[in-house]
């Protein structure tokens, strides 16, 4: 398991961060990973920036920035999934036009877009 976090294949996966600089020291406060299916046609999003830095724009930055990078690399389909009550990651893939489904057992939301 530990393998798959420490060698990155650079033709499927990437991760982009988002750092600052505090004190004379970078802290990351934000990660956007992509990881490509084996086809290249799907690619699976996820994002997380820590709680000081939430509601200021920079996971819009980062989605932003990797959906680039996902019509970059030909890709056709970018997928997501969160829990129901993450009203704000809804909302700016909504503002992204992902298709959302919710599947009310898990209470998971399942997003979508076509980008290819």
């Amino acid at each position: 398991m530990a393998t798959c976090y420490c060698y990155i294949d650079y033709d499927r996966e990437i991760a982009i961060v988002a750092e600052i600089e505090e004190e004379g020291k970078k802290k990351i406060i934000g990660v956007g990973r992509l990881i490509a299916d084996p086809e290249h046609e799907t690619v699976e999003y996820a994002i997380l920036v820590t709680d000081k830095y939430q509601n200021k724009e920079i996971g819009s930055y980062l989605t932003d920035y990797c959906l680039e990078i996902s019509k970059k690399w030909g890709l056709k389909k970018v997928i997501a999934q969160t829990t129901s009550d993450n009203h704000r990651i809804i909302s700016m893939f909504k503002k992204r036009d992902f298709k959302i489904e919710h599947d009310k057992e898990t209470s998971t939301i399942y997003l979508e877009k076509n980008i290819g």
